[in-house]
């Protein structure tokens, strides 16, 4: 899972962008709400930590039931769903944001989980060592899906790409996009 952008040297040059998404654009609120944010983000990978096993299945079984019990997806489309720092504090947000925490925790945490893209403009969280096609389908609230037959269709994003994602998404205003396809007309990640 390496930056498939052209901004990004390194892994590692990568990661930091994620601080691009949680800083957001509120202002000099902004610190304050990182600091909260990062201090929840430690809160949620210490308990994704605890996901660890060593085997790839059970630990993204085991952060699916963590995440699922946190948070909650939110496909209103207000601003609040693709604010990190309300979204760790509220329990609820827009898939991408939620995929965003989710895989930005469990890598503090030390599980390497990554943040895929799927088609209809989906998203879905899957385990980086995993060799079997299960992803965490996030409009279905960390539903574990079976994605077999279409791998080809999800593709890994980096913390850049994701970053970039929510910045366009909050200032272009276009909340269809943050939920992606309305809840009665989402096809699973599995059918």
């Amino acid at each position: 899972m390496t930056c498939t952008t052209d901004r990004c040297a390194t892994a590692a040059d990568c990661t930091r962008h994620v601080a691009l998404l949680l800083a957001g654009d509120r202002g000099t609120a902004a610190a304050r709400s990182a600091a909260a944010a990062d201090a929840a983000l430690d809160d949620l990978a210490a308990a994704l930590r605890a996901c660890r096993s060593g085997s790839a299945a059970r630990e993204l079984r085991a952060c699916a039931a963590v995440l699922a019990e946190r948070f909650t997806v939110d496909l209103g489309g207000t601003p609040a769903t693709l604010a990190p720092d309300r979204v760790l504090a509220r329990g609820a947000g827009a898939p991408l944001v939620l995929g965003a925490i989710a895989v930005t925790a469990a890598r503090r945490g030390g599980v390497a989980l990554g943040l895929l893209a799927g088609p209809h403009g989906r998203y879905a969280v899957a385990h980086a060592t995993y060799p079997k096609p299960l992803v965490l389908d996030l409009q279905e609230g960390f539903a574990l899906q079976d994605v077999g037959g279409r791998e080809s269709l999800h593709r890994w994003l980096c913390a850049h790409e994701t970053a970039q994602r929510v910045a366009e998404l909050r200032r272009s205003g276009r909340r269809k996009d943050a939920r992606t396809v309305a809840p009665a007309a989402a096809p699973a990640l599995s059918s």
